[in-house]
């Protein structure tokens, strides 16, 4: 699914950017509610941290600590660039940069040294340009001038903490739960202060490619040039880091990375965090992301297996997984009792949506395991077309994969005679009825009971009245 944001150009308020967000972010989101199926690769891993999924089922097909925290390095960049895409006007908009974003890069005091920008001080650039040299490049100094800029012109700020709040709710709101960031270009060994997971990275990368701008930036396999600027004189060639896409390139190492069927994302190293990668690759309609994190080289020039584990599982998902479908929307999947409809006593429970999911090659459709959950066993009319009736669970070798809301596949009308019988029918049948008309018959019997004796009490006077008057008269 791709979400397209209205072009940058026409002025935002602060409210409508914040519903754009929010809109973007539920339709990235919008996939079946799954789980890491039981997928098995042979080849083992070096990256301490991996998560890949299926973005078009939200299929999760490989997991090896995906939810533990480490430092995401210039892999943050992915979030700054989306963050300053949804707040600014237009990627053409004119970006000064500002001291402290050089004077961070180049006197970085925490641990991550030997990096230096060629950015200058007030030097222009597009915002556009400062993209490709932050995910491109992985330019640091970019990333923060982007940071300080968007915290000036849209909050007012003389300093980029708006910035980095943004990008921490933000993260949040795209589903992230272990993720915090202290800075826009992840240049820090703060690991309690700036960390993500796999997890949580890949989600952000799947955010990321499914803003179409953003996405051909980040798949650059030649070079993109920035015009001289007040700076510079020449035109700055922007080369990708990314090895897997830039063909006929080598590795510091001189190992040959390319992949044909890679199309991004970002990279990112820290003698702390290892070689950092968030890859996309799709092949014959079928499209994975999978992040890494910290493959443990004690130097950026060591090998990259952070490259080669995400070309090997790339791999091993496009020739050993396919998609089957499970679940069409004209499937009858239950049948369930219907009342109050006139001449009709079932109704039909129809998938809501197609469900397709991901199984190994050679594993059938029957393999996954299908359990059905009722809303109520017994279905009153009237029934809207549409209307949930339950939830079917699908399972494959004991991990749940998804799930499918069950929908009536007519509308019913109810019968108003058959209505009427059955309010009836309930009202006397009902524990409140029944008591109610137990007190009734105590109350009658009582007053039974009651009447009769006071006729008795009143019969007996008047007999002892006729007795008197009797004696009176015999007397006389």
């Amino acid at each position: 699914m791709n979400c397209i944001l209205p072009r940058c150009g026409k002025k935002l308020t602060a409210l409508t950017a914040l519903l754009l967000a929010s809109v973007l972010s539920l339709s990235v989101l919008v996939t079946p509610a799954q789980v890491s199926a039981a997928f098995n690769t042979d080849y083992q891993t070096h990256c301490k941290g991996i998560y890949m999924m299926n973005m078009d089922t939200g299929v999760v097909v490989y997991e090896k600590d995906s939810d533990k925290t480490m430092l995401p390095a210039s892999l943050t960049k992915m979030m700054t660039c989306i963050v300053a895409y949804e707040r600014a006007d237009s990627l053409d908009e004119m970006v000064v940069v500002d001291s402290r974003a050089v004077r961070f890069v180049n006197y970085n005091k925490e641990g991550a040294k030997g990096v230096w920008t060629n950015i200058k001080v007030n030097e222009r650039f597009t915002l556009r340009d400062l993209m490709y040299e932050a995910l491109v490049a992985s330019e640091n100094c970019a990333a923060e001038a982007i940071g300080y800029y968007i915290s000036k012109q849209y909050y007012g700020s003389d300093s980029n903490e708006e910035f980095i709040q943004f990008m921490n709710d933000r993260a949040k709101e795209i589903g992230c739960t272990n993720t915090k960031f202290k800075c826009a270009s992840g240049l820090t060994t703060d690991s309690i202060n700036h960390f993500s997971t796999a997890h949580d990275m890949a989600l952000i990368a799947q955010h990321l490619m499914n803003i179409p701008e953003l996405a051909d930036i980040v798949y650059t396999p030649t070079s993109y040039g920035i015009k001289p600027t007040n700076k510079h004189e020449n035109v700055q060639w922007v080369v990708s880091t990314n090895l897997l896409i830039r063909e006929g390139e080598k590795g510091a190492d001189g190992t040959d990375y390319f992949y044909q069927y890679c199309e991004g994302v970002k990279t990112g190293y820290l003698v702390a965090s290892g070689h950092c990668f968030a890859a996309y690759a799709k092949k014959s309609g079928y499209r994975y992301i999978c992040v890494l994190l910290n493959d443990g080289a004690p130097s950026a020039k060591d090998k990259n297996y952070a490259f080669i584990d995400a070309r090997n599982l790339f791999d091993w998902a496009f020739d050993n997984l396919y998609l089957v479908n499970i679940y069409s929307t004209d499937e009858p999947v239950d049948e369930l009792e219907l009342k109050l409809a006139w001449n009709k006593d079932k109704i039909i429970a129809v998938p809501q949506d197609d469900f397709s999911t991901l199984l190994p090659k050679g594993v059938k459709a029957t393999s996954v395991m299908k359990r059905v959950e009722r809303v109520d066993d017994v279905v009153s009319a009237p029934v809207k077309k549409g209307q949930k009736l339950g939830t079917a669970y699908l399972s494959y070798d004991g991990e749940q994969i998804g799930q499918v809301d069950l929908v009536a596949d007519e509308a019913v009308e109810r019968s108003t005679l058959l209505f009427i019988l059955d309010s009836v029918n309930t009202l006397f049948s009902s524990l409140a009825f029944r008591i109610i008309l137990v007190l009734i018959v105590i109350g009658v019997v009582v007053y039974i009971v009651r009447s009769y004796a006071r006729k008795q009490k009143l019969d007996s006077l008047k007999r002892n009245v006729t007795r008197r008057k009797a004696r009176r008269r015999s007397y006389r």
